[in-house]
């Protein structure tokens, strides 16, 4: 999931769990303010990367993630 969140600007690997609206926000957040900053904002998809990283261990050990679980607490607020 990690990678598939890499190549697909943040937002596949979150839709492919079932989290669908924030895969819509990382897209939104990746894609504006990737243009408002000349680019500099696609940092943000290596921080998802590594949470769909996360939150697919926990999956691995069987436990249910809920659609807006974050593994990184810092992402609580920016997807709310």
């Amino acid at each position: 999931m990690a990678l598939f969140n890499l190549l697909t600007a943040g937002g596949g690997g979150y839709w492919t769990m079932g989290q669908r609206r924030k895969a819509i926000q990382t897209w939104l957040i990746v894609l504006v303010g990737g243009f408002l900053t000349c680019g500099t904002l696609w940092v943000f998809t290596f921080v998802t990367a590594y949470d769909a990283y996360l939150l697919t261990q926990r999956v691995g050990l069987g436990e249910r993630i809920r659609v807006d679980q974050n593994a990184l607490p810092f992402l609580d607020r920016i997807f709310r």
